[in-house]
């Protein structure tokens, strides 16, 4: 039989006694009756029991009759029977009131016929006895065989006192309780060709567990459990298994424990050895060959208790597993070969393998073509110069079919559309290169998702994105930074009015006018009038199971109704906040509203505060917002999970108990008053200059002075103004320092950061093109510091990697270092440049001002980084390890993900140090599809389901998929065909791949 989807969680129940073993408890009447029902019970066992080990002690005649009722068409339920042969071993243990002894399972292949069993293993165990040393008829060997048993029994009777015979039962059974065996010679037996790489062996752990830890046994004990390939128990429930498992693991021996019924009962029995009670599921094919791959891999394929998480976790979310995958032509095209398939997908790691250009990237480009991938452009085989040439790909119609049961489908030539929810995460061969180097807001935006994906919901505020949480996180503090560019922009142009004054070339000029006016008065005082004699004349369990049962779902409602309260009590916090932003914004426009209006009604007496007051009451809002953070403070108490109080703790206890402006007269008199005239004319003349002259000095001096104090003023007030902008965005930083807190957390948990691989989100405060920006303003033509299109784009770039803009003070530096460079090009070069001289026709000082001091080129950034190294001074190899790794254990999204080629550009060491045990975690959380050319990352993956590709190009251009386990010996010949040098470059992983029929 063919087990296409490959290896998946079914229950195996590898100890179950049926009517013919020589102790059991089936009783309902006749023999056939007997038989009958306890067919009828196996045929009615829980749909996951699928693999049952019939074993009858040292007796196969169970299995020859379940075997027949299977031929014959009964027991569709059961997949795989195993006949198992039990043995008691000459090792003893318990005390010497209560002996016990050490029961040895040999699980034989399917493919073994019991007569072999019968006649080459059973018929080859001999055991001897010397029972009598007075007697010689009481010596015993003999094979096993019933009546061998009864005639030991006999002679072990044969020596008991007379009145002792009545504790004894019948020869056979006083035979069979007596017969024990040397594990050598059981092994010696099992050595021969009939059974090599055809059984298994198992210890049971009670009988095991009795045998004392001393200097005579402590290395036969050892020995006995090491030696076996698995460890058997009986438990009546997890809790005791569990003890039983940590037990082994603390005594540092082998623990690959399974969990059996030993049925001696009918599964109505009250007995915890009944029919179906068995805890262990396996991951593996219902073969031989799939026990064998437990072996292996046993503690990533194994899962005692009631569902394996993964199982629960694909029943509850089924429309994110998809369940197959069909690729065929359609009925109208003309187009021969290519696709025929319909290829049912395993839940957890699916490996496409085969040769170069057979098929593997086709699939995974119709895997994401049909899962509406964003990422279609990057598809190698759905392109127009390759599959999509002509009207080829349209002849062709792919289906995909979710576990929920629901069909999509969509031609080969069809791009998914905008508007479509993508439902697989599907990364082209090039698609992490190309996001790397090409685009780094492509991957900015990928981070974003992802952390994203951490924000628990409650958290959430009822947003669909990061930026949108962002967005109403942050709005408060963007709109504090844009009033500040308001006031910003104000004291900008007051500071360049009066540093206009400051100019060599204003002061020259000013000086000029007092000189000029110095020469005025001068030739002022040179015509002064002759004086004329004056003449006279006039002036923010059943009963008790239903009882806990009862507490339990009491528990989900207040968990329900506590994560729904908390987000209510967020949102109106974050309604708080954000109403508190919005008055603290109010009172600022206020405050610059009063200003402003102060400085307008000033001249003309009015008082603006005397006609408009606004007041505030914030006590009821201050009152609510205590009580809404001591409501989440108590919120946050109930649902954290680690907490002793917390619901969930409440929760797992329960569980585990079941788991926030004149007339005529004479001559001389004409003119000594036209001298009166002229003098007075000179005078007034002479003080006018001398006025002139004084204020213009005055206007010096005060320039030098008061003016100098003025804008130094506001200059200190532009800094204030700098720094709260700066604080703003410190505070926008925090809250995407907040919202990846969760990621980081989650990486640094990680096994992975203990090693070499240390992934770290950080948030940066980054300048988004302010080199070019900046030199947008200036003109390199010109002299200054930043003349020369590259001298000056080297100095400025210099510059920039010097100052740390995550703090206050070497931003504010930063700032000051541009201003000072374009004042003067060299400290040690007296001459100073004339900013405004240095910008472009189409700049202004203002402008520049507004740009230089408002930080609107500083933004926080979302960063990743492997170690200290930031993503873009990676290499090719460390850029890949770190994406791949991010997009399989960091990304929490929980829909398929589908990688091609995820070993590119990776060495051995990394492949298997990182992405091998990342691959191995992810899958155990959503399901994965790898292409990959290397089947040996299949197999060290340990691959769930491999899907070989081929190409018959002889045949049209033939592609088919062959499909199933590792375990599968189709699909083992498949790996081991492509390994390079074949079967040699093999014998490493003899013990996963099953050299069978090879050759």
């Amino acid at each position: 039989m063919s087990y296409q989807r490959g290896s998946v969680w079914r229950k195996w129940d590898l100890h179950v006694h049926t009517p013919a073993s020589v102790v059991h408890n089936y009783s309902c009447g006749e023999a056939e009756d007997v038989w009958e029902k306890f067919i009828s019970e196996l045929e009615g066992l829980p749909e996951d029991i699928k693999v049952l080990g019939i074993n009858d002690y040292i007796f196969i005649e169970g299995y020859r009759k379940v075997l027949e009722y299977k031929q014959s068409g009964r027991l569709v339920n059961i997949d795989l029977i195993l006949p198992v042969i039990e043995l008691r071993l000459n090792k003893f243990g318990g005390t010497k009131s209560k002996l016990s002894r050490v029961n040895y399972h040999v699980i034989f292949s399917n493919e073994i016929s019991p007569d072999v069993i019968q006649n080459q293993f059973l018929h080859a165990l001999t055991s001897n006895y010397k029972l009598d040393p007075s007697c010689g008829e009481s010596y015993w060997q003999g094979v096993i065989t019933r009546d061998s048993l009864e005639e030991l029994g006999r002679k072990i009777k044969a020596t008991v006192p007379q009145e002792q015979l009545n504790h004894y039962g019948s020869d056979f059974i006083e035979g069979f309780n007596n017969l024990n065996l040397e594990l050598s010679h059981v092994k010696e037996v099992l050595s021969r060709n009939y059974f090599k790489g055809k059984y298994l062996t198992a210890v049971g752990k009670t009988e095991w567990a009795d045998i004392k830890w001393n200097d005579h046994s402590i290395a036969d004990k050892k020995t006995i459990i090491n030696t076996s390939d698995f460890v058997f128990i009986a438990s009546p429930d997890i809790r005791h298994f569990e003890n039983a498992k940590s037990s082994l693991i603390k005594e540092k021996v082998n623990s690959r424990l399974l969990d059996c019924s030993d049925a001696h009962y009918f599964s109505d029995s009250v007995e915890k050895d009944r029919l179906g009670n068995c805890l262990t599921w396996l991951k593996c094919d219902p073969t031989f060959e799939g026990l064998k791959q437990i072996r292996n891999e046993f503690e990533d394929r194994v899962f005692i208790g009631d569902i394996p998480a993964k199982l629960d976790k694909v029943q509850k979310n089924p429309t994110k597993y998809i369940k197959s995958i069909s690729v065929r032509k359609t009925e109208e095209s003309a187009h021969d070969g290519w696709f025929n398939s319909t290829i049912p997908l395993n839940h957890d790691l699916i490996a496409v393998i085969g040769n170069k250009g057979n098929g593997k990237s086709a699939l995974a480009d119709i895997m994401g073509l049909l899962g509406n991938t964003k990422n279609h452009k990057e598809f190698s085989f759905l392109v127009k110069n390759k599959f999509r040439s002509g009207s080829l790909a349209n002849g062709f119609l792919g289906e995909i079919e979710w576990e929920s049961g629901n069909k999509e489908t969509k031609f080969l030539s069809e791009d998914p559309q905008a508007h479509e929810t993508e439902k697989v995460k599907y990364l082209p061969q090039q698609f992490i290169e190309k996001i790397c180097n090409l685009d780094n807001d492509k991957f900015e935006s990928e981070l974003k998702q992802v952390i994203f994906s951490h924000v628990i919901e409650t958290e959430r505020l009822q947003q669909q994105s990061l930026d949108e949480l962002i967005e109403l996180r942050t709005g408060r503090f963007k709109d504090n930074i844009s009033l500040l560019k308001e006031e910003l922009k104000h004291i900008n142009k007051a500071i360049f009015d009066l540093e206009k004054l400051f100019t060599s070339d204003y002061k020259k000029k000013f000086q000029e006018k007092i000189e000029y006016k110095k020469k005025e008065i001068a030739v002022q005082q040179g015509l002064k009038p002759v004086e004329v004699v004056e003449v006279e004349t006039d002036p923010q369990i059943q009963k008790k199971l239903e009882e806990l049962h009862g507490e339990l779902e009491n528990v989900y409602k207040n968990i329900d109704d506590s994560e729904g309260f908390k987000g209510k009590v967020n949102r109106d916090l974050s309604s708080i906040e954000r109403v508190e932003g919005h008055i603290e914004n109010f009172k600022k426009q206020y405050q610059l509203f009063i200003a402003n209006c102060e400085k307008e009604l000033g001249g003309i007496g009015l008082n603006i505060k005397e006609m408009m007051v606004v007041q505030t009451n914030l006590e009821a809002l201050e009152k609510l917002k205590r009580e809404l953070i001591e409501q989440k403070r108590q919120l946050d108490v109930k649902l954290q999970q680690q907490s002793d109080h917390s619901l969930f703790k409440t929760k797992e206890t329960i569980e585990g108990e079941i788991r926030k402006l004149q007339v005529q007269l004479d001559e001389p008199q004409r003119k000594y008053q036209l001298y009166q005239k002229e003098l007075l004319e000179w005078q007034v003349k002479s003080n006018d200059l001398q006025k002139e002259l004084k204020g213009l000095e005055e206007r010096r001096d005060s320039i030098n002075g008061k003016v100098a104090v003025e804008l130094k003023q506001f200059k200190a007030e532009r800094v204030e103004k700098v720094q709260e902008i700066h604080g703003n965005i410190i505070k926008i930083k925090s809250i995407y320092e907040e919202l990846y807190k969760p990621v980081q957390e989650f990486i640094s948990k990680h096994e992975l950061a203990d090693s070499n691989f240390q992934l770290k989100f950080e948030v940066s405060l980054q300048l988004k093109n302010f080199v070019d920006k900046c030199l947008s303003y200036i003109n390199q033509g010109v002299k200054g510091a930043f003349q020369g299109k590259e001298e000056g784009r080297n100095i400025l770039q210099e510059i920039v990697e010097t100052h740390d803009f995550n703090n206050t003070e070497s931003t504010l530096d930063f700032i000051t270092t541009v201003i000072s460079k374009l004042c003067n090009k060299d400290e040690n070069e007296p001459e100073t440049y004339n900013v405004a001289l240095q910008l472009t026709k189409h700049a202004t000082m203002e402008e520049f001002y507004d740009y230089l001091f408002s930080l609107s080129y500083l933004n926080p950034v979302y960063m990743l980084k492997l170690g200290e190294k930031e993503l873009n001074t990676l290499s090719p190899g460390e850029k890949g390890t770190l994406l791949l790794i991010f997009y399989l254990l960091v990304d929490n999204d929980d829909i398929p993900l589908i990688i091609d080629q995820p070993e590119e550009n990776l060495d051995n060491q990394t492949v298997y140090k990182l992405l091998v045990p990342s691959i191995k975690e992810a899958k155990n959380r959503r399901q994965i599809i790898i292409v990959t050319h290397n089947p040996n990352l299949a197999v060290v993956c340990d691959a769930e389901q491999i899907i070989h590709a081929s190409i018959d190009k002889v045949k049209n251009n033939n592609i088919s998929y062959e499909v199933g386990s590792i375990e599968s010996p189709i699909i083992n010949k498949k790996l081991i065909d492509i390994l390079e040098g074949t079967t040699p470059a093999f014998k490493n992983r003899e013990s996963k791949y099953y050299m069978k029929d090879v050759h």
